[in-house]
């Protein structure tokens, strides 16, 4: 499943600021409260991917201009501090548009209606796992929190920049206008999407960025994409306080820290908080989990190691959660679901299929509890597959098959997962079952009494094993 993908600069920022602070000595301003960014990526909500205005479009709402030439000036210099900072190169220049928010707004609307069909499908998947309440308007969701945090974002189809026009109007005045405020947040989020460019020119980035992949493999790819642009902007802050990146990078414990006061950082107040966990986590996971990703490949081996991985990026996203699995090259088991036709028998049709990984299950067995808790749970995660039927007749049906690096690892999962059963309405705890046999657990959720006695009778750890990681089809 594809996602929207709402960046979240301001409270990222904020503890990006503080840390480097500490680093540093020093204090730093907190940011304002609407320096955010969008930019185009992938996961799990349908894929709000970056293009021109579809032909016979309604004209589009809102203004759009040309930089003027203090506000060109201003992008040039911060090309020159992206480049440097990132250790590449532009090929070409990146056109700036800038835009008022209207304009932007309308444009994500748009985006976000061409994949209303993905977006629907997709709520429909989580609403089957319990992670959606029923009919929750996820597209009205989505446009309140891109709405919230627009500042600018990198159109990776039209190939530019585009920027919110009073942002760009702050660097105009800020040598000037001692009341214009401070504006080095905005540099760093434009550092930001400026390395999507450097991204896009040197590693391929529109190259990949539309692949066909589950959706735990479109969760790591964003996490390498989006942690190495907010590793360069971390770099151009350090830079600076007269501090070399790899003073950081090269302290472990220290960049799982500042990982970790990122992940922390108080949304109070924005629309991204009162969304649904499996909305709000994905969303910011590429960015303080792909930041100690990247922060890892680059205490190993500089940016050279980070554009390596761009070649051959992770996976899952048990590889960017544990950067040593990634590099011990240690893949995820790769699961398979047989045909199920007593499914078919009872009338259910698959609606989709696919592998939500780590960080996803984590949300999953973590209901109730805190995100800590449920990251511990899914620690031990080494695969899954998912499939949810639908039926004309019933609400839709879940088979979903997890594999464990141990048994106490499943045993935790499976207690878990019972756990989040025990707490569902009677009628669905009554159609839903939890089966563990060896390292693999079996969720079965809103299916028919006679169905969930074939699929158990099929499911031994013997039978798992026969079938290359799935139960055997049941008749």
């Amino acid at each position: 499943m594809k996602t929207l993908r709402a960046s979240l600069l301001s409270p990222l920022l904020l503890s990006c600021l503080c840390v480097l602070a500490a680093c540093a000595g020093t204090h730093a301003a907190a940011p304002p409260d609407n320096l955010h960014e969008v930019i185009p990526g992938a996961g799990d909500l349908g894929t709000v991917q970056a293009g021109t205005p579809a032909q016979g479009k309604a004209p589009a709402r809102g203004l759009s201009r040309e930089p003027t030439s203090r506000e060109a000036h201003v992008i040039a210099e911060l090309m020159s501090s992206a480049e440097r900072v990132r250790e590449l190169h532009f090929k070409r220049a990146v056109p700036v548009a800038v835009q008022d928010q209207e304009r932007i707004a309308d444009y994500v609307e748009h985006q976000i209606a061409k994949e209303d069909a993905d977006l629907k499908r997709s709520a429909l998947v989580y609403t089957a796992l319990g992670l959606l309440p029923l009919d929750l308007d996820v597209h009205g969701i989505l446009v309140r929190v891109m709405r919230e945090q627009i500042v600018g974002y990198y159109d990776d189809d039209a190939k530019r920049l585009c920027v919110r026009d009073d942002v760009m109007r702050g660097f105009a005045q800020e040598d000037r206008d001692d009341s214009a405020g401070d504006v080095s947040e905005a540099r760093m989020v434009l550092v930001h999407e400026l390395v999507h460019a450097l991204q896009d020119q040197n590693l391929g980035l529109s190259a990949h960025i539309h692949d066909e992949r589950d959706t735990d493999a479109e969760n790591a790819f964003h996490a390498l994409v989006e942690g190495d642009a907010t590793l360069a902007m971390i770099g151009y802050a350090e830079e600076k306080q007269g501090i070399p990146l790899h003073q950081l990078t090269g302290n472990p414990a220290q960049v799982r820290s500042f990982s970790e006061v990122i992940r922390r950082s108080p949304l109070t107040g924005t629309e991204l908080e009162k969304a649904p966990a499996i909305i709000r986590i994905p969303l910011l996971s590429p960015y303080f989990d792909g930041l100690a990703f990247c922060a890892s490949l680059h205490g190993e081996g500089g940016w050279a190691a980070v554009n390596q991985t761009h070649l051959t990026p992770p996976t899952s996203t048990r590889q960017v959660l544990h950067p040593e699995q990634f590099a011990r090259t240690e893949a995820a088991a790769h699961l398979s679901l047989p045909a199920l036709p007593a499914l078919a028998a009872a009338g259910y049709r698959e609606l989709h299929e696919d592998t939500l990984g780590e960080l996803e299950l984590s949300v999953y067995l973590g209901q109730g509890k805190s995100e800590d808790e449920g990251r511990k749970l899914a620690a031990g995660w080494t695969g899954d597959r998912l499939r949810v039927y639908e039926t004309d007749h019933a609400s839709p049906g879940v088979v979903w098959l997890t594999r464990w690096d141990g048994e106490h690892a499943a045993e935790a999962a499976a207690a878990a997962a019972e756990r989040v059963r025990e707490a569902s309405e009677p009628a669905l705890r009554a159609r839903s079952e939890v089966l563990r046999a060896g390292h693999s657990v079996l969720i079965l959720r809103d299916l028919p009494d006679p169905v969930r006695a074939q699929l158990k009778a099929g499911f031994s750890e013997a039978g798992l094993a026969a079938s290359g990681g799935a139960p055997p089809a049941a008749h």
